[in-house]
């Protein structure tokens, strides 16, 4: 399978992302892989499944995708394959049965926002949990600086922070340019879903707990670890800005949270 260095990169952009920041962040929240079943929902390249891997735990990994699920097969090492299931199948039809041998750890890294019917999503994850199940969710709030995934843009755009945030008039005139003049105008679909599914932290919360979930733990990044991973910026934690309602819709770029069933 001939793969291309762009491929390559974000394969191992996703490895040091598991192994470099949420592996450890589990760590510190007392989240210990060893010997435990993890599920990873959208898991792309599995990247950070290897990287679980190498903490000691049996992962599963879900990706809607096949051409991703070859690509990360392709790229992962023989001792990481070992103890890899993948499967190829969309989050609401995958063929795991409700609460049969639960995982310890679920986990969604960036996939919440791009998901429809938030409700369903978390009637789904609940499903999945057993009584000891910890769900990790991660997920950048739409109004925050780059909420749309402007940065999968090839143009000068990726840079504008906020733009995508802009009352329909103006959207139109940047939605024109894209599709006109941007080399990755394809991902001009997602970003008007991101548009649509409008994901805060506020509604996020709100469902969780309709849902019968706890907070565990919680953790904001004004600069997140991906940007530090992909774009060289220093990661700046943001659990001061976190605590203040409004303000952490406009400036948190990164939302991570650890979820319980209500006991």
């Amino acid at each position: 399978m001939l793969l291309s260095e762009g491929k390559k990169s974000y394969r191992r952009y996703q490895y040091r992302l598991g192994a470099e920041y949420l592996a450890p962040l589990l760590q510190e929240w007392r989240i210990s892989l060893s010997g435990k079943k993890v599920l990873d929902i959208g898991c792309a390249e599995a990247g950070v499944l290897c990287a679980f891997m190498e903490a000691g735990a049996s992962c599963t990994g879900i990706e809607i995708s096949i051409n991703r699920l070859l690509t990360g097969k392709a790229l992962a090492e023989q001792k990481h394959l070992a103890g890899l299931q993948f499967i190829a199948a969309d989050f609401f039809s995958e063929p795991l049965k409700p609460n049969e041998n639960p995982f310890y750890l679920i986990t969604l890294r960036d996939v919440y926002e791009h998901l429809p019917e938030k409700q369903r999503v978390l009637t789904k994850l609940r499903s999945l949990m057993g009584a000891e199940t910890k769900l990790l969710i991660t997920f950048p709030p739409f109004y925050s600086p780059f909420g749309g995934h402007q940065q999968l843009l090839q143009s000068k755009l990726k840079f504008l922070p906020y733009f995508h945030i802009l009352p329909p008039p103006l959207w139109g005139l940047f939605r024109f340019f894209i599709a006109r003049f941007d080399k990755n105008a394809g991902c001009l679909k997602e970003i008007e879903k991101l548009r649509n599914y409008r994901t805060t932290i506020h509604s996020f919360l709100k469902n969780a707990g309709l849902h019968g979930l706890n907070i565990v733990a919680r953790k904001f990044y004004l600069i997140r670890p991906s940007h530090h991973l992909r774009y060289h910026l220093p990661v700046i934690g943001g659990n001061i800005i976190g605590k203040i309602p409004l303000l952490r819709e406009f400036f948190i770029t990164g939302a991570f949270f650890l979820l319980e069933k209500k006991r």
